[in-house]
């Protein structure tokens, strides 16, 4: 009799760096072990982030390779259930969907966690017949199907039970900013903090600084994230030289660990104006609300249920203009009482909702709920 239930995570940690790897690297780090022994089957792809979900070769050996692993893990008896983050891109999702298919197939079940908002316009639009079908019948095989906010259940109407659907919001560990983050006169002292997609804004957010210099002549911008490719890093530098922002621009790259504490310490608002299309619940804007940063975003896929319009920060709609982005964080600059007012809520909110460990122990009870106690190991059939 096996005493801890036996999780096999599967999915890739960083780098790259996006939101699916961030957490799982968190959740094997950090998860509790008491009732949970944490497995890894490690998907990483270590080349850019422009190679997830794409037909190459390259994916098609690792996919193999990866189903092959899973095969042999659950044949040797060492793992109870699979934990698997669903993707939102064709290809990938069919390598998912044989991940849950083979899971049940050796009788292990499978919980299934969705990081974005995107797969039902998948589904319904950007895949055809086979596909749906095929979907549909794996995903119906899952024991439990994870969302990130209540906005997101429908995604899965007609496709799970509604019995077997679950909110799990994100949760990220303290950075140590907050204590670093002292009163001090407000500047313009921006931060941005993601993959530096033109769909997570950063262009609309360099135009609105240049647009703020008038009124904020010290205004700053400082950016940390991987360009995907070169042909975004190229555009973001040629509308900077165009526009005459160098001075106003800093770019620093990856932040982990105590550079990330001092990354977030040193901001007036945090600003991911997004509207990328597979857009969940951003572990940024969490990282944001823990270090106490007045957050300025998009009511874009769970945001709105996280950041609280006029009483964490301020929300925009998606499609927003660089014009409507600089007055938004003119007005933001400008009150430095409700500045200071919605850093200190944003950091009440992520205390009560969104530490690592409530969102572990979230996530565990829906685990723990899809495996009925065991009395003895679950082994495959024979043949």
């Amino acid at each position: 009799m096996a005493d801890k239930l036996r999780v096999l995570a599967v999915g890739p940690t960083p780098p790259p760096y996006h939101g699916v790897a961030t957490f799982l690297r968190d959740l094997l780090a950090y998860a509790p072990r008491e009732r949970v022994e944490w497995l890894h089957l490690d998907t990483s792809d270590r080349r850019d982030a422009s190679n997830l979900g794409r037909w190459d070769l390259v994916n098609l050996r690792l996919g193999f390779a990866h189903l092959a692993e899973l095969a042999g893990r659950c044949l040797r008896g060492d793992v109870d259930l699979v934990y698997l983050p669903l993707s939102q891109n064709v290809p990938a999702c069919l390598r998912d969907a044989l991940f849950i298919l083979q899971s049940r197939l050796l009788c292990r079940r499978v919980v299934v966690h969705l990081h974005g908002g995107y797969f039902r316009t998948l589904y319904d639009h950007d895949a055809g017949p086979l596909f749906r079908a095929f979907a549909r019948f794996a995903l119906r095989r899952a024991a439990a199907v994870v969302v990130l906010g209540q906005e997101f259940r429908a995604i899965f109407a007609g496709l799970v039970p509604e019995d077997r659907i679950h909110v799990v919001e994100n949760g990220v560990p303290e950075s140590g900013a907050w204590p670093l983050r002292t009163p001090q006169p407000v500047t313009g002292k921006l931060l941005f903090m993601s993959t530096l997609t033109q769909t997570k804004g950063i262009l609309e957010l360099l135009r609105a600084v240049g647009q703020l210099r008038a009124a904020w002549p010290s205004v700053h911008l400082n950016v940390a994230g991987q360009w995907p490719d070169e042909t975004a890093r190229s555009e973001a530098l040629a509308l900077i030289e165009r526009e005459k922002l160098a001075g106003q621009v800093s770019f620093v790259g990856n932040v982990e660990g105590v550079a990330k504490a001092a990354f977030l310490a040193g901001g007036d608002i945090f600003c991911l104006p997004t509207r990328y299309p597979y857009e969940g619940q951003p572990l940024v804007i969490l990282e944001a609300m823990e270090a106490g940063l007045p957050v300025l975003s998009t009511a874009h896929g769970a945001i709105p249920s996280t950041v609280q319009d006029g009483v964490t920060g301020r929300l925009l709609p998606k499609d927003l203009t660089a014009e409507a982005l600089a007055k938004a964080l003119d007005e933001m600059l400008r009150d430095e009482t409700k500045l200071r007012a919605y850093g200190e809520a944003g950091r009440r909110r992520y205390l009560e909702r969104y530490t690592l460990a409530a969102c572990h122990q979230r996530l565990l009870a829906v685990l723990e709920q899809a495996m009925p106690r065991k009395t003895v190991d679950v082994q495959p059939p024979n043949g």
